[in-house]
């Protein structure tokens, strides 16, 4: 609709003045000239030229600005008029579409509960990985994700007061926590499974509930790495092989064969593995 505004202004017959619109003087194009290009240049909404919501109506307001120069450099006052007229009304619905404050709102509400959501996962992620120590192993990890807990509280006090900034801020602040106590621990000696087992198909349990936590790893991982499409891809190749291997996996555990199905799971758990360290996240060999 902004570009059809451009196309209206330009198909338009060019001898305004002939119609009754009277000629403003130039004084009153120059001073118009300079306000949109003060709203061009200095304004709040072109200190967000860099969001896509504003990008767009920007672009649109600059070739409008850019008319209205060429038409005053012409001698012609009423196109002058007319485009800068247009880039006005084109800045002023941008400004108030980007300042409306229940569309702020709603959108740090999403940001919130999207954050609070990946700690969730954040922490169920971690409460599987652990599994695997001893609680000796497991103090000093457990230690540093306890400091997350006062920055969640102070998060959920913030939100209550609406200062949503300040609770993602927090919420991020948590994420960082695990994203550090995660490596250490995926990189750390002590997770080693040295548990002893009654019967090959409870090692087959323990061994399925290992792949699911570095399953479970992948999403978070991609979240918060964000890596390129091409590293993106590659990792994906290695989260479907993962993938298919499970599924041979299940099916010799469903045959009986649990030592085979144990050492096929393992060799799906080595590909998430590989898959998570393609994206960023340390994990042992």
């Amino acid at each position: 609709m902004l570009w059809l505004s451009l196309f209206v202004l330009i198909a338009a017959p060019p001898v305004l003045a002939d119609q009754g619109v009277a000629e403003p003087s130039r004084t009153e194009i120059q001073q118009e000239m300079q306000l949109v290009k003060m709203l061009l240049t200095s304004s709040p909404l072109a200190q967000r030229s860099g969001d896509n919501q504003a990008k767009q109506p920007l672009e649109l307001a600059r070739t409008l600005y850019n008319r209205a120069n060429d038409a005053y450099n012409s001698g012609n006052m009423v196109w002058a008029g007319a485009f800068l007229d247009e880039a006005l009304s084109v800045i002023e619905d941008a400004a108030r579409m980007a300042s409306d404050p229940l569309q702020v709102e709603t959108k740090q509400r999403s940001r919130y509960a999207e954050l609070l959501e990946d700690v969730r996962a954040f922490d169920a992620t971690y409460l599987d990985v652990r599994k695997g120590l001893s609680a000796k192993d497991a103090k000093t990890y457990d230690a540093e994700i306890a400091s997350t807990r006062d920055m969640i509280n102070r998060a959920q006090a913030l939100m209550r007061d609406n200062k949503y900034p300040d609770a993602c801020e927090q919420l991020e602040n948590v994420h960082a926590v695990y994203i550090s106590v995660l490596n250490k621990l995926l990189a750390s000696t002590a997770f080693v499974y040295d548990n002893k087992f009654k019967s090959p198909a409870e090692e087959f349990e323990y061994e399925m509930a290992r792949y699911h936590s570095y399953e479970e790893l992948i999403p978070i991982a991609r979240a918060q790495f964000k890596p390129d499409a091409g590293t993106l891809k590659l990792s994906e190749r290695y989260v479907q092989d993962a993938l298919s291997t499970h599924g041979i996996a299940e099916k010799q555990a469903a045959g009986g064969d649990h030592p085979a199905a144990i050492t096929t799971l393992q060799e799906a758990t080595k590909r998430l593995q590989t898959a998570l360290r393609t994206i960023g996240l340390e994990v042992p060999e």
